[in-house]
């Protein structure tokens, strides 16, 4: 009997120990939330590069276009625009630095 009342305590014990490790806390964001709401002026779907580069000016970075189709990225520094091809898709704003020296 002392056998099993030890295994009985360690096995409780360990799923104590196991149970209080697991727990996690749960968040969560009204859809269209997830990201901080933004005013800025930025392309808009369909637009091309020409007139991306007309009216926002030059990038800070342009990637190279992966896959296909074809896409590519410009990154402004309050936002990234997402080309299919020549074209716009998404332009999708930052989110905020955690970095202190930004």
């Amino acid at each position: 009997m002392n056998k099993l009342t030890s295994a009985a305590l360690i096995t409780l014990f360990s799923a104590f120990l196991i149970a209080s490790f697991t727990a996690a806390e749960v968040i969560t964001l009204p859809l269209g939330e997830q990201t901080r709401q933004s005013t800025l002026d930025m392309p808009v779907r369909s637009m091309n590069k020409q007139d991306v580069l007309r009216d926002f000016g030059d990038p800070q970075e342009i990637t190279d276009a992966v896959g296909e189709p074809p896409i590519s990225q410009w990154v402004y520094a309050d936002y990234v625009v997402y080309f299919e091809g020549n074209w716009v898709l998404y332009s999708v704003v930052k989110h905020p630095s955690n970095d202190p020296q930004d």
